[in-house]
This record gives structure tokens, C-alpha cells and sequence, in this order.
């Protein structure tokens, strides 16, 4: 059976997660965010309780559950009292396998739904996060937002979350994972009583097709009215998952622009005070994922900065790494790491990752090792084969008018697109 426990008796909790390999991967073309609302009515409870009486239950049983919606996974997660573990059980092999997935309950979900659209265009930076997204893969399915957009959501109904749960939940291959104070063989068998078709189902991997660079520098302005502040984010394609270049990328990424004493950092607030913060992130996925920078100056100075990450990205690229900051990053991520497993849900988490995502086991098990046995050169050679300084999407949140002509001056601008920032 597909189930992975974690035993601690420290607290007489229980933390159970449940795992299908189903997210915003999955939605239609044009119905975005359909994932995501089929998650959160399930959350809703099973047929027989009424959204009410199914917190109600909850409440009296000591627990909470979340439904959580990502790109490539949907996860139920809950905590309890060790004592109400077999109620809890009972409750969610209810919301699995028979949701009640009501209309009344699918229409105040889908008027939250839209009032948090609304709600985004207040926070500059998750919109140029998403427009960056959207700006660096185009049509590819890795630019698909988890909530949708007003037109996708406007296609949604109850039936086509009903049909969504049929095809890839109610059919569909899960993991279930226990941690906290209960023994493996007592949450073997708790588990077989309550979910006893687990096993049954062969998961499938979902056909993404490759993501691909486009070539030069694009510069979007994510026009908004009034900007004193512009939200910044500057990038290519990274890495897979399964990729020999991505430790080594981690740990030069890590160097680079992912401690406050990386070279992003100090240049752009210790040296000029441009932007409080400054950093690079990576991130890796079946296919090619997104690796950027990100900065929040001044709008004055937006250009500038911009100016001189584009510089700093071309000398990291170019010139690689020193090899003190090399072992600055090893010991960084080595002693960081520990507080990713320093509990029995996040232990059980990174299994869950492994069997769900296809994490290959080693990155969890050598961790340390994978990370201690980089090279200088590694870091580097991986840093030049996978991090393009000149095939670049560069965003911006800001006031077009004030902004515009400086980024279009920017050296190897191949293009500038204007875009209103509530375009839906």
C-alpha cells in the first residue's frame, strides 16, 4: 500500500495528509482555475453533513483540514487529537470519495474566487509575479495561474467541477501519509479499514511538453496608475528536476542571490539601498522551470537597478562563482536544511514529494552529500548551461509613462510590450 508514517510521541497529535497527483496541470484550456475550485469544494464535506455540521464535526473532534491546490498535486492535509484519529479518518474518506459538492456551496466558493481576483491587483508583487510567469512561458502550460482569471472562471459551473473530480479524483491514484504518535502498523491498519481501495490505482504522469527559451530580451510593463514603487523580476528558464546541472545550480543560485550576503544583495541594498530586498530564485518541475530575480526599487531608480542586475547576471554567468562563496553556500544549505526535517509532518512531507512528484529518493536521503560534493566547477559549468544572460523576460510593475523609454534603453532590448494591469 502507498502509505508513509512517521512515528514521534512527543505531542498526542496525528498529522495526516492525503496526496493525488492532480493540479492546475489538469485544467482545460480556457477553464483555469477549475483545479483549485474542485479542491476547495470538496473542502466543503461529504454528501449527508452540511458545510456547518461538517466544521461542527471538525470542532469537536480537535481537528483542522486544509485542501491545498498546486501545480502538479492536490493535497489534503489534517491534524488531531491521537484519540479522535479514527473519526478524522472516517470524515476524510467522505471528502475523498464521496464530496458533496453542492451548487449552493460551489456558488459563494465561486463569488470568493473572484472577490480574490480583485483582491490580487491590490498586491504588486503576486501580480508581477504571475504576469512573469505568464510573460516567460506563454502558452505552455507552466503559465497557468492556480486561481484562474475572470474569463476562465466565468466558464466554470458545478458540472464541469463534478466532471473534473470524476475524471482525475474519483478514479484517480493517491498516497496517504500518517506522522505523530501512532506506530506504523497501527496506522497501516487504520488506514486499510477507512481507504481500502489505496493501492489499487496506477498513478499516471502527466505528458508536459518541453518549455521553451525565447530568444533575446522582453521587456512587459505591467501598467498601473501612481507607482513610487516598482515590482521587478528578471529571468530565464532554470532547470528539471531530474537535471545533473541542478545541484550545482542550487548551490551557485545560492551564492548568488539567495543569502543577504549573495552578490544581488549586497550590490543592489548594501552598497546603493535601491531595494530592501534582492534575491534569485530557483525553481525546478518535470520540464524546465522559471529562474529569476527579483527587486523592489524606487521607481526613479527602476532602471538602474535593472540596469545593474542585468550586469551582475551577465558577471555571474560569465565569471562564475569564487570558491569562498562556494563554501559559504554548502554551508548555508547544509545547516538551513535541518529545519526541513526537523518535525515528523516535514520528514513525511519530502517521502510524500518523492513518490508523488517523482523526486528522484537520493535528493532527500543525500541531501547534504549531494550539496557538500559540489565543485567549483560544477557550479559553474551548470550556472553557463542552464542560466541564459541574454534570453531574458523582464517584467515590471509600474507607471508605464514614467518608465517605459528608460527600460526600452536597456541594452539588448528586443522588445517592449505595455500591458493594463487589471486586464484580466
Amino acid at each position: 500500500m502507498s502509505i508513509f508514517v512517521e512515528t514521534s510521541d512527543v505531542l498526542p497529535l496525528v498529522d495526516l495528509e492525503i496526496a493525488l497527483g492532480v493540479g492546475s496541470l489538469q485544467d482545460p484550456a480556457g477553464q483555469e482555475g477549475l483545479a483549485q475550485l474542485t479542491g476547495h469544494l470538496m473542502r466543503r464535506g461529504p454528501r449527508g453533513l452540511s458545510q456547518e455540521r461538517f466544521e461542527d464535526r471538525l470542532a469537536s473532534l480537535g481537528a483542522r483540514l486544509s485542501v491545498q491546490v498546486s501545480m502538479r498535486s492536490t493535497r489534503v492535509r489534517a491534524t488531531v487529537l491521537r484519540r479522535h484519529l479514527e473519526p478524522l479518518l472516517d470524515l476524510l474518506a467522505g471528502v475523498i470519495w464521496q464530496p458533496a459538492l453542492r451548487a449552493r456551496d460551489f456558488a459563494k466558493l465561486k463569488r470568493q474566487a473572484r472577490a480574490a481576483l480583485i483582491a490580487r491587483l491590490d498586491d504588486d508583487e503576486t501580480l508581477g509575479a504571475l504576469c512573469y510567469r505568464e510573460a516567460l512561458f506563454g502558452e505552455h502550460p507552466y503559465s497557468r495561474g492556480l486561481s484562474g482569471n475572470a474569463q476562465s472562471l466565468g466558464r466554470i459551473g458545478v458540472r464541469q467541477v463534478k466532471d473534473f473530480y470524476a475524471r482525475h479524483i474519483a478514479n484517480g491514484a493517491f498516497v496517504i501519509g500518517v506522522a505523530g504518535d501512532v506506530t506504523e502498523s497501527e496506522a497501516r491498519a487504520l488506514v486499510a479499514s477507512y481507504f481500502p481501495r489505496i493501492g489499487r490505482r496506477k498513478r499516471k504522469s502527466s505528458d508536459v511538453p518541453p518549455t521553451r527559451v525565447r530568444r533575446g530580451r522582453h521587456v512587459v510593463i505591467v501598467d498601473k496608475p501612481e507607482r513610487t514603487q516598482t515590482q521587478l523580476f528578471i529571468g530565464t528558464l532554470g532547470a528539471r528536476t531530474r537535471d545533473r546541472n541542478l545541484f550545482p545550480l542550487i548551490v551557485s543560485n545560492t551564492a548568488f542571490g539567495g543569502t543577504f550576503s549573495g552578490t544581488l544583495m549586497q550590490q543592489i541594498r548594501a552598497v546603493r539601498g535601491w531595494s530592501y530586498g534582492a534575491y534569485s530564485r530557483l525553481l525546478h518541475s518535470r520540464q524546465r522551470d522559471a529562474w529569476y530575480m527579483w527587486t523592489a526599487p524606487a521607481a526613479e531608480y527602476s532602471a538602474d537597478c535593472a540596469a545593474l542586475q542585468l550586469d551582475l547576471l551577465e558577471h555571474w554567468v560569465e565569471g562564475g562563482i569564487k570558491k569562498a562563496e562556494l563554501r559559504f553556500a554548502q554551508r548555508y544549505l547544509i545547516n538551513s536544511h535541518c529545519f526541513d526535517r526537523d518535525t515528523p509532518s516535514k520528514r513525511l512531507e519530502a517521502r510524500l514529494d518523492v513518490e508523488l512528484l517523482g523526486i528522484p529518493p537520493s535528493y532527500v536521503e543525500k541531501y547534504d552529500q549531494l550539496v557538500a560534493r559540489v565543485t567549483r566547477k560544477q557550479a559553474n559549468e551548470a550556472t553557463r548551461a542552464r542560466i541564459s544572460h541574454r534570453d531574458l523576460t523582464i517584467v515590471a510593475v509600474a507607471t508605464a509613462s514614467d518608465v517605459a523609454s528608460s527600460f526600452e534603453r536597456l541594452p539588448g532590448v528586443k522588445s517592449l510590450e505595455v500591458v493594463p494591469f487589471d486586464r484580466g
